[in-house]
């Protein structure tokens, strides 16, 4: 049984999937489309669900007037504006009735309170003052129209008035009014009539009959038909159109004939509420008060469309009272509906035209989640479901054939040479339809090998002349046996060439040339010749599944859980990178080569030429985000079906560009330093900035003012003269640049999919000292101060010159007064008794005994040994010839000698070769630290370690006698050499002791990279 209705979307096609049986009567409407509403209610910031007014400005705002606030809509944020105890005297009643806006953009605003006028350019309401008594506070009004002479129409405490701003003047025109009054024209021409609504039914007013002899009324009391008029379109001065309680009413107001349509398909007596042309199309918008959005064909003068609430989809309308309806410029269409809010989308808008799902189909028993999509060679369409069994259609889907297999679900279907289809049951079992007898045999299925349990089928494909499966166990030759059995022949050609056969698809290349997956693994080449299969290689990794593939070229697109791969039969090369990055369930080519790709995440169109892609999801229209695999088909060259879920979408490829729309972004908040700044007046219409120099923290909110997808708008900014760095963002935002130097800068905001641009030029002032003068100032003053700075300089360094030549000098007297006590003390002092000894004695005796010779030679060697002494102090040979380390050796034996002091010299860690002013240099040390302790410490040993250590050198110097206070002890020459030979090569020394501690010296010399490492030590 063929079971005819229709849904409340008609749509390209319409199709209704029943239980036992399902109907569908094909309705071509190629000019139609599925309205997708989104919704704006108290949740987003609407001040109240009842709207009774709404207006787009010229900045594209929405201004949404309810019965508890004004609200400026921009597609993202709801920002209210309410009447309260401190500004009631300027802002509009809480109420409101109707929003006009003048050329200026300003909006003038009627409520059951007031009438006020919005300043754009200041953000600010101002109240209107009239003269007459009855209009100082606390009236209804209504304004509806302003003239060439701009002049205000409006209704004001039951009479409508022309009002002249520039003259303050109000003029009375009529009382035949209810309060809502319709123009057919828009604003600035002269107007000659106007309609006013009654209690009941209309009046229609001459402009300037102020004696009122010319007012015509219609749906009054004592005509035939009484309606109460909510809203009236006028298709020309001879045919109104309008919505009454009694249903739409066309009316000739010349002749004062009507007529009235207030049914539509089983709906009687529809009430409708408001009306709206429909742009470009011969339509008009009705909205009703309980039966949604009805579509009038004024050409055929009859409702062909309804949109009502269905709870089972999210874009449907909210409820089915319809308040208001409005379009804009931009072809936005809102609604209100009473009680909910705000419910609106774009007419523009391309979305897929989709078969209800279960819910609508008032079976929810039934499951469309659609498994297979098959077309055959005889143009019937074959649609099997996971779990409610097999469909079959006619060719074009127009008409249900049958329904077969209830309550079971269909996992595959294959067309074979002869006609015939072979069906595999989820459970597992085959059927064949013979197409001769119009019958579903079942098959009796066997292998060539056991195997234990049932056998997972993952593919049945056709590869030349033959039916090839791919199965868990391998790749089998598929053989139909007189329609009573499947025989599954095992290739071992291919099953044994692998590690783990176990195949998930089979993909033909050409007649001779086959592509084999395994279960998550790998892809492999064979070729096929004389009946058999070769190996010929491991085309490449592939750990995903593949669902489906197209062949375009030389090209193989495979649809994968990972994504869309490309293989490339020429270089046999398999893209480890995929397309786009997607879980694709299914695939197919268009007749323009273009491809369709189903996945788990709404519908990819992939342009093979610009290789480009485009994601469409539900809010296109889409029956749900998932698609199945196996489950798309070309119905026609320019039909293509695809199912999922919920069940199937059929569209035309051809007309599936995304809706864009023309939008500008505009910055609706502006701070200075984190707090709101209000000085430069409303932040949309602000061109410039003028800031101090200490209001340098800026913070910009912007919208996108797209009403369509606002949170994927790309919208690029910059800011020019600061870093000029273009950066994209999603979205309305908010920008903040902290700490910004003075300067001149200009925002921009560029809309990237219309190129429109908003631009807000700043300028930052500079502080007092960055100021010419004060430059100047500082200059001449940094000057005098540079030369009073490097006189000083200069007189210091004059100064230590002479000090250091002062030192110089005294170390040098000291040297020579050392030496000099050195010669008289020991030389002279050995000489001196030679000489003593040689007077007193008796010459010839001593030179006789031999005596003089043992003496002289006794004396003159002590002598030679010190002279020697004082020569190696003042530059000793062993130095230079030998180097450090001998010398310190000859030093610390020749001291040890003396027996005064036992000292210790450890070098075993020593391996690198010094310049000769650091071996001077640290001699010289050593040898001071030496005659110090001898001297001043009554130390019994003293210990030197010189070691190289991480490119550093160490010298060690330690004594154990009674240490002193190294701040209070006074610095003589023995320190104060010490000190200078360290400056002098650059070296760092560390002296620690304390009284009855000793002493301990270490001197670090930083060698740097220069070193050079001894062969041999």
């Amino acid at each position: 049984m063929i079971k005819k209705t229709t849904s409340t979307f008609i749509v390209y096609l319409k199709l209704l999937i029943a239980f036992s049986c399902v109907f569908t009567t094909k309705v071509i409407a190629q000019n139609k489309q599925t309205l997708l509403f989104k919704h704006l209610t108290q949740e987003d910031g609407l001040s109240d669900p009842t709207i009774k007014a709404l207006h787009t400005d010229k900045d594209n705002f929405l201004w949404i007037g309810t019965e508890n606030g004004l609200n400026r809509f921009d597609g993202t944020s709801c920002i209210t504006y309410k009447e309260s105890a401190k500004n009631r005297s300027s802002f509009p009643g809480n109420y409101i009735t109707k929003i006009i806006e003048d050329k200026g953009g300003n909006l003038i605003i009627g409520s059951q309170s007031n009438l006020v006028k919005y300043n754009k350019a200041k953000d600010s309401f101002e109240a209107y003052s009239f003269s007459n008594p009855n209009l100082k506070s606390n009236y209804y009004s209504f304004p509806f129209y302003i003239d060439a002479e701009e002049n205000l129409w409006v209704y004001l405490a039951g009479n409508v008035y022309k009002y002249a701003e520039k003259q303050k003047k109000l003029s009375y025109v009529t009382t035949y009014s209810n309060g809502y009054a319709f123009t057919p024209i828009p604003c600035y021409k002269k107007l000659n009539w106007f309609v006013s609504r009654g209690v009941k039914g209309i009046y229609l007013n001459e402009a300037n009959d102020v004696k009122e002899k010319h007012v015509k009324e219609f749906f009054m009391g004592s005509q035939t038909l009484v309606s109460h008029i909510e809203d009236v379109y006028f298709a020309s001065d001879t045919l109104f159109w309008m919505a009454g309680d009694k249903g739409l009413i066309k009316l000739n107001p010349a002749s004062k004939k009507y007529q009235t349509f207030n049914s539509y398909l089983k709906e009687k007596n529809i009430a409708c509420t408001a009306i709206a042309k429909y742009p470009g199309k011969p339509w008009l918008f009705v909205g009703t008060r309980n039966n949604g959005l009805l579509i009038f064909d004024l050409t055929t003068e009859k409702f062909i469309d309804q949109y009502v609430h269905q709870s089972s989809n999210l874009f449907s309308l909210s409820a089915n009272y319809i308040r208001r309806i409005y379009i804009d410029k931009k072809q936005n269409l809102f609604i209100s509906v009473d009680g909910y809010g705000l419910d609106y989308t774009n007419l523009n808008k391309v979305i897929f035209p989709r078969y209800l799902d279960k819910k609508e189909s008032n079976n929810a028993n039934f499951d469309n989640d659609i498994s297979y999509i098959l077309k055959d060679k005889y143009g019937k369409i074959w649609c099997g479901t996971k779990n409610s069994g097999l469909l079959i259609y006619n060719q074009g889907l127009d008409k249900s054939a049958r329904h077969e297999f209830l309550k079971m679900g269909i996992s595959k279907l294959v067309e074979l040479d002869n006609g015939n289809l072979l069906i595999e049951l989820s459970t597992g079992s085959f059927y064949i339809y013979v197409r001769t007898l119009d019958k579903f045999l079942p098959l009796k299925t066997s292998f060539s090998k056991t195997y234990n349990g049932k056998v997972q089928i993952n593919q049945i494909m056709k590869f030349g002349d033959d039916l090839y499966t791919a199965t868990e166990y391998g790749v089998a030759k598929a053989n139909i046996r007189n329609n009573e059995s499947l025989f599954l022949n095992m290739v071992d050609d291919i099953n044994r060439s692998l590690n783990w056969p176990n195949i998930q698809r089979l993909i033909p290349i050409s007649k001779n040339k086959l592509l084999v997956q395994t279960f998550y693994t790998s892809t492999y080449l064979y070729s096929f010749n004389n009946g058999q299969f070769k190996y010929e290689k491991e085309i490449g990794r592939s750990p995903y599944a593949i669902n489906g593939n197209v062949t375009i070229g030389d090209k193989i697109f495979l649809a994968t859980t990972s994504g869309l791969i490309k293989y490339n039969t020429t270089t046999s090369i398999l893209d480890n990178l995929s397309i786009f990055d997607a879980n694709c369930t299914s695939i197919l080519a268009d007749k323009n080569q273009n491809l369709w790709i189903g996945s788990n995440n709404g519908l990819y169109f992939y342009d093979n030429q610009k290789q480009s892609k485009t994601r469409y999801t539900i809010s296109d229209g889409l029956q749900s985000m998932v698609f199945n695999s196996n489950s798309i088909s070309l119905i026609d060259e320019n039909q293509i079906a695809i199912g999922g879920i919920n069940g199937i979408n059929l569209f035309n490829p051809n007309k599936t560009n995304i809706y864009k729309s023309v939008s500008q972004p505009k910055i609706t908040e502006i701070l200075i330093n984190d707090q709101p700044y209000t000085e430069s007046g409303n932040p949309i219409t602000t061109n410039n900035l003028n800031l101090k120099h200490n209001q340098n923290t800026l913070t910009f909110a912007f919208s996108s003012m797209d009403y369509i997808n606002p949170k994927q708008r790309k919208i690029v900014y910059r800011m020019v003269g600061y870093d000029n760095k273009e950066v994209t963002v999603l979205g309305s935002n908010r920008i903040r640049f902290p700490n910004m130097p003075s300067g001149s800068f200009k925002l921009e905001l560029l809309d990237a999919q219309s190129n429109l641009k908003t631009t807000l030029s700043i300028t930052i002032g500079a502080p007092f000292w960055q100021k010419w003068w004060f430059i100047s100032s500082m200059s001449i003053s940094l000057i005098l101060l540079s030369a009073l700075v490097l006189y000083l300089y200069l007189r210091w360094i004059k100064h230590q010159q002479l000090l250091q030549l002062r030192q110089m000098i005294n170390f040098q007297k000291a040297d020579r007064k050392r030496i000099a006590d050195d010669l008289h003390d020991d030389l002279g002092l050995k000489l001196s008794s030679l000489k003593h000894y040689l007077l007193a004695g008796d010459i010839n005796k001593m030179i006789d005994s031999g005596e003089l010779r043992t003496l002289s030679s006794e004396y003159i060697d002590e002598a030679v040994n010190v002279l020697r002494t004082t020569l190696i102090n003042l530059s000793p040979k062993t130095l230079d010839e030998s180097g450090l380390i001998i010398a310190l050796q000859d030093l610390t034996e020749s001291i040890g000698k003396l027996g005064i002091v036992k000292i210790h010299f450890d070098y075993s860690g020593f391996t690198t070769v010094l310049k000769s002013a650091q071996q001077y240099a640290l001699y010289r040390i050593c040898q001071e630290l030496i005659n110090n302790t001898i001297k001043h410490a009554q130390a019994k040993n003293i210990y030197i370690s010189i070691i190289n250590r991480d490119e550093k050198l160490i010298l060690l110097y330690e004594d154990d006698g009674k240490g002193f206070d190294y701040e209070s002890v006074k610095r003589g020459y023995g320190l104060s050499n010490i000190e200078a030979h360290v400056k002098a090569i650059k070296a760092d020394i560390e002296l620690d002791t304390e009284i009855g501690k000793g002493v301990a010296v270490t001197i670090i010399i930083n060698l740097r990279q220069n070193i050079k490492f001894k062969i041999d030590d």
